[in-house]
């Protein structure tokens, strides 16, 4: 008999009830069947605490996964983990979860303060984390703005020119690029940008007589014949 009471949580989510894992997706059949059912309010509280600690201490979802697998043999796909964290997976597979990722982030927390621990190494590195902003030296900038000047659009060779006189990495030079086009467009008006552009004279010079240009005899003609009249 198919149960016709859903969790307040499930009947937010728009999959079919109740929602299967696709075969290579799941790692179900390594779950063992008495997992505490939990209530929905707690899952909800759950996903969105565990969501913020995964960010917070720099793993991806697919980090997450294949810790998961190290750990109890199957690999969780990222999807997997997103529809968690989203809540669209079925309430039984919520349940089912909810204990591994707990126990994972109780393991992701002590790694963070011990980077030397068993966790780490049995995941290979800890997962990828995210990397920190790159620290530019003042004399490195005032190179950077110095071949900003003279192209502000670099290929991808003139990029590694930049990165090797500069002993930068290829991808730092890139992002740096990147960034001072995105400041150049913020700090020049979109007007001034748009005459530069479709003006072939300097500001100054719009509205004067542009000179070099070949004068039209018709018009000395007409006055030529106005005044004779």
């Amino acid at each position: 008999m198919v149960d016709t009471e859903r969790p307040e949580v499930i009947q937010r989510l728009p999959h079919p009830w109740p929602y299967t894992f696709p075969s290579e997706d799941t790692a179900h059949s390594q779950l063992s069947d008495d997992s505490e059912p939990g209530c929905p309010d707690d899952l909800e509280a759950f996903a969105k605490q565990f969501k913020q600690r995964r960010i917070k201490l720099g793993y991806t979802q697919a980090d997450v996964g294949l810790a998961l697998g190290t750990l109890y043999g199957n690999v969780f796909s990222q999807t997997t983990i997103c529809r968690f964290e989203a809540l669209q997976l079925s309430f039984k597979n919520m349940c089912k979860l909810k204990p591994l990722l707990f126990k994972w982030l109780e393991e992701a927390d002590s790694t963070s303060a011990s980077p030397n621990s068993a966790f780490e190494k049995m995941t290979g590195q800890g997962g990828r984390k995210r990397k920190k902003r790159t620290s530019i030296e003042v004399n490195v900038k005032s190179r950077l703005e110095y071949h900003f000047q003279k192209n502000h659009k670099p290929n991808a060779q003139e990029i590694l020119q930049v990165a090797n006189e500069l002993g930068l990495d290829k991808e730092v030079v890139r992002v740096w690029f990147c960034n001072r086009r995105q400041k150049e467009k913020r700090m020049t008006p979109q007007f001034d940008q748009q005459m530069m552009i479709t003006s072939p004279y300097p500001p100054t010079d719009i509205f004067s007589y542009p000179t070099g240009l070949p004068i039209n005899p018709s018009q000395f003609e007409l006055r030529t014949g106005s005044g004779s009249a």
